[in-house]
């Protein structure tokens, strides 16, 4: 549906801006490369409005690894905290704008998150002689933890997917919203651009947001994690060790502990503890986009059951174990140990009769 804007002018006169369309997808698309704040960041989040950080226009998907690109984003931005957000755009007189495009966006995002390497995005962003500690107003050791960050999400799927054309029909306003209520790491939204112009050649452009709704802000700020979506992010690492975390889960269950799951909003984690008088957490479990590590809670460990001589031992049968060098200054921390180690059954035995035993201790303990 057609409309009108009216602004009254410098010399109070009334100036009628007539709705009109984009000419072509080209004209489109560069005006968006030009100034993505028409984007509605703001309108994304109002508390903290989005920054676009221009990647690359036309940007190459392939289909497998080290495969030829087979499909081309439209454009690829990063926000202020490092989130990828990937563009597509189409003219609402586009008949693939009602269902293909749907299809389109997700095959880039599941193969972008697979086989985008974190290298190649930041190559094209430096080729534009741009500097991330300039846009951000950040120091050079900022900069490298950023683009860590960007790859994390990418690898996590933590990403934002914008449909941006003149006019979004029903049809994929109601996708877009399905799509943003179920998905919990990735944003969906619709950005509708509207185009106004009037005698005197002046340009205005309305950008409205589509597929924003309590139930998707609430899911997005869901920050408890499941067994289901931890143990799916260990199979993403290596599906040999969801064995391991299944049994080290159903160990501790057997031996009275609760499993806490973790509440960090990149990380899956479980902690199991046992509560007596009072939580004695054990230690963490974290499925890393590379790499699963155990986090022991030395820091944590109470006394009188933990004291330092409890201490000594569990740092001395980890060693064994683990086959690694954890020293008395670890005793005062939370160290990492890759447990990679416990696809081997006698150490996972070990390692399960040893804590079975510890746990014994904590019950019969009179003030744990």
């Amino acid at each position: 549906m057609s409309g009108s804007i009216f602004v009254v002018s410098e010399d109070n006169k009334i100036l009628e801006l007539k709705e009109s369309k984009y000419e072509n997808e080209a004209i489109f698309q560069e005006l968006i490369e030009k100034y993505p704040n028409i984007l509605a960041g703001d309108q994304i989040s109002p508390d903290n409005p989005r920054k676009w950080i221009f990647i690359a226009r036309e940007m190459g998907v392939p289909g497998e690894d080290g495969g030829n690109d087979r499909w081309f984003l439209d454009h690829l931005f990063i926000d202020q905290d490092a989130i990828p957000t990937f563009v597509e755009v189409k003219r609402s007189s586009d008949t693939r704008i009602r269902r293909e495009v749907v299809g389109q966006m997700l095959d880039y995002a599941a193969n972008a998150i697979k086989y985008w390497s974190i290298d190649t995005i930041r190559d094209l962003y430096e080729q534009q002689n741009k500097s991330i500690c300039d846009e951000l107003d950040i120091d050079e050791k900022s900069e490298n933890l950023f683009w860590n960050n960007v790859e994390s999400n990418l690898k996590e799927g933590k990403i934002r997917l914008l449909f941006v054309a003149d006019e979004i029909p029903d049809s994929l306003k109601n996708i877009i919203q399905f799509l943003n209520n179920q998905m919990v790491n990735t944003e969906v939204l619709g950005v509708e651009i509207k185009q106004f112009e009037s005698d005197r050649k002046i340009k205005t452009f309305v950008p409205i947001i589509i597929g924003k709704t309590s139930r998707s802000i609430a899911l997005k700020n869901k920050t408890s994690w499941t067994e289901e979506g931890f143990l799916m992010a260990v199979k993403d690492v290596d599906e040999e060790l969801v064995d391991v975390c299944n049994v080290i889960l159903a160990g501790f269950r057997s031996f009275g502990c609760e499993i806490n799951w973790g509440k960090g909003k990149k990380t899956p984690s479980f902690v199991p503890s046992y509560t007596k008088k009072q939580e004695n957490r054990l230690f963490a479990v974290y499925a890393y986009p590379s790499s699963v590590k155990m986090e022991i809670y030395f820091k944590f460990y109470k006394e009188p059951y933990f004291n330092q001589d409890k201490k000594q031992e569990i740092k001395e049968k980890l060693n064994e174990i683990f086959e690694i060098s954890l020293n008395d200054s670890d005793l005062l921390t939370r160290p990492s140990i890759y447990i990679d180690k416990l696809k081997d059954k006698d150490k996972m035995r070990s390692f399960l009769d040893y804590f079975k035993e510890l746990v014994k201790g904590l019950k019969a303990s009179p003030k744990n």
